[in-house]
């Protein structure tokens, strides 16, 4: 007698068969031989301990059951999307996704302080101006704006400012450009058609021709030892030496191309223009073009050097919109042959997309010892200053302005306080006595290096101790695009912390997802006198259990019994079954459990040899087991018909009528 099949047994519940089991090639139905002892079970596989370690942080070192992830240091910057990659940078494990309103710089490096995250200051207009160029630097903690053919100085951080008259003789040329050199101001004056640079001399107070010859100046620039002037009659960038000499041009540009930007680059000089090169500049017996990088299909908007570190700002115009999509460039001057190029870029930030419609190109670029600060127009709204951290590279939004959306005609720094200039707006000044209203940090998604589904089952929050209203939020979102949006009603409260967080572990319940992503929230309270401090922040996850086991008593005896016909013995059958089942072990299959109705997709694990049990009384069992691990199938609920149904196709003709077919051989 061959062993049964599916295919061969049409109603094989009807003829004693609970299960069926199949590799796709051979296939068996089994009759179970359950009994006190020997039970047919089903249970969810045992969680076992992640393979992958992702602990970076303290607050991903835990001696508790499932992983943390957690941050205690945001200073690696923003735009990190997926926590757990393949290619992990150095710095990974301090950055986050996004944040606004929150300094995570200020207390990062070798400061000897605790680190934490603070808010931001609020800021304010230190002084109202609708001029359309208000050229903004700073010396000695001295501020000073161009206005028409004016600066104003300011030596009490914007609170006052005082009127100078760069060039008294000729009221019709205006401030276009200032540079400082060696503490004193070398200022760029035209009439559209004529001008000059002038020089002011801090320790006297007056104002002289740097150079006699007239020009239509239209910036300048003060870099190494050499005071350079662009003629914005022909784009040329000029070598002006003090005296009546005239000055010698170093390099010409296309028409519709300016200078955006010069800085040190050590062995070279850096010049910047718009039509997206940047040309390498030598003093070899005289200033000489000794090299030029071009980005492809960029406007540059701006350059600076640090450490070694060359930063490139570019924009790239949306024909769509009109709008520009902002770059931010990191790489090096590399020399070969005698010249000297720009070479190992990498795009360290982009700002916008393919809907922006305003433009986002990073400009006004200045350096401290720690960081660069830029600004970027972030919408019709709102202009921010964004800063790198130059110890991680890292990159992240600082204060801004949000009464007006115009473009940054200058950044300075005076006694450690911030100022920028808007377009038509005046002097912006951060407010170092108040805090900004709230503020967040939205941290890379999570999933442990798995595509599987996590219950993510608590996080904790360490924070100071709070006053005057101020608190902390934390939130968590199952949807990768909330990342993007701050305000999106996906977000799902976590804790209302008031008055301190002590790392407590907060319950999440039935959250189930691959990803978690998390947001901090800070908010100052009354007045914005007060800014919480939060350390840091974690989430904790289990593995969600998949597999199940299935362990199965099969009834290999030679003695058949079917319901309502007396046992029949059949010599051999029962280890023909065992023969097939045990050539199954350690293959996929499917395995199909009748009742309970029950379909497990997996890999037979384990076929016990057959084990003969004696009873007082009925006859003698030869049993074997059969484990299966593998995952529970949604089963599929046939439609009812006349055939299916209790009246006609269980009680009718089919199960106790006349239907046989190959049944009938055993």
């Amino acid at each position: 007698m061959p062993v049964p099949t599916s295919g061969e047994v049409t109603r094989p519940l009807a003829w004693g068969y609970e299960a069926s089991i199949s590799d796709g090639i051979t296939d068996v139905l089994l009759r179970l031989a359950t009994a006190p002892g020997r039970e047919f079970t089903l249970t969810t596989a045992p969680l076992a301990a992640q393979q992958i370690n992702t602990s970076q942080t303290p607050e991903e070192f835990r001696s508790e059951f499932g992983q943390s992830y957690g941050r205690s240091d945001f200073s690696g910057g923003q735009g990190l999307d997926q926590a757990h990659q393949r290619t992990q940078g150095k710095n990974d494990y301090k950055r986050f996704f996004d944040s606004k309103g929150v300094d995570v710089f200020k207390y990062a490096g070798e400061k000897g302080t605790q680190y934490k995250v603070e808010l931001l200051h609020k800021t304010t207009l230190a002084r109202s101006d609708t001029a359309t160029n208000q050229v903004l630097v700073s010396s000695s903690n001295t501020l000073y704006v161009g206005d028409g053919n004016k600066i104003y100085q300011s030596t009490d951080n914007g609170t006052n400012w005082t009127e100078l008259t760069p060039d008294s003789s000729n009221a019709s040329r205006t401030v276009r450009g200032i540079a400082i050199y060696g503490g004193d101001l070398y200022v760029a004056m035209s009439d559209g058609t004529d001008g000059t640079i002038r020089k002011y001399d801090v320790s006297t107070t007056t104002w002289s021709d740097w150079n006699t010859n007239s020009k239509h100046y239209t910036d300048v620039f003060a870099v190494k030892d050499f005071i350079f002037g662009v003629d914005g009659s022909n784009g040329n960038l000029l070598n002006v030496a003090s005296g009546s000499g005239a000055p010698s041009i170093v390099k010409d540009l296309p028409d519709n191309t300016e200078w955006v930007g010069m800085t040190d680059a050590g062995a070279v000089i850096l010049a910047a223009a718009s039509n997206g090169y940047v040309y390498s500049i030598k003093d070899d017996s005289g200033l000489t073009i000794k090299g030029q990088t071009f980005f492809e299909g960029e406007e540059l908007t701006d350059i600076i050097e640090s450490n070694g570190i060359v930063f490139v700002g570019s924009k790239q115009k949306n024909q769509q919109t009109n709008g520009y999509i902002g770059r931010l460039y990191m790489a090096q001057v590399v020399a070969a042959d005698n010249l000297y190029i720009v070479s190992n870029k990498q795009v360290i930030k982009e700002w916008g997309d393919d809907s922006t419609t305003v433009d986002r190109g990073p400009l006004k670029f200045i350096k401290t010892r720690e960081q660069i600060y830029m600004s970027v127009i972030e919408d019709a709204n709102e202009t921010h200053l964004w800063s790198v951290f130059l110890p991680t590279l890292g990159i992240a939004r600082n204060i801004y302005y949000s009464s007006a959306s115009k473009e940054c005609q200058g950044i300075a720094i005076a006694n450690d306080i911030l100022f920028f200039t808007l377009k038509d707006i005046g002097v912006v000044k951060e407010d170092t006595t108040t805090y900004v209203d709230d503020g967040y940090v939205i941290l890379s998604a999570a999933d442990f290096y798995t595509a599987s589904a996590k219950q993510w089952i608590g996080s904790r929050v360490y924070t100071n101790s709070m006053t005057g209203g101020s608190e902390v939020n934390t939130f968590y979102s199952t949807e990768l695009e909330d990342m993007t949006n701050a305000s999106s009603s996906g977000w799902i409260n976590i804790e209302n912390v008031q008055i301190k967080g002590d790392g407590d572990e907060v319950p999440l319940v039935n959250v189930l997802s691959r990803w978690l992503v998390t947001k901090v929230v800070i908010k100052s309270g009354s007045g914005g006198i007060y800014s919480p401090y939060v350390y840091s922040f974690s989430v904790r996850a289990f593995p969600e259990p998949e597999d199940v086991i299935v362990k199965l008593p099969i009834n290999v005896s030679d003695r058949i019994e079917r319901p309502g016909k007396l046992a029949k013995n059949i010599p051999g059958i029962g280890q023909k079954i065992f023969n097939q089942i045990q050539k199954l072990e350690g293959k996929s299959v499917t395995l199909n459990v009748f009742k309970p109705e029950e379909t497990v997709r997996g890999i037979v694990e384990n076929v016990t040899l057959p084990v003969s049990e004696i009873s007082k009384q009925g006859s003698t069992m030869i049993f074997c087991f059969v484990t299966v691990r593998g995952q529970l199938q949604e089963s599929d609920t046939s439609e009812i018909t006349s055939l299916g149904a209790l009246g006609v196709g269980n009680l009718g003709i089919y199960e106790f009528g006349t239907w046989y077919n190959v049944q009938e051989r055993i």
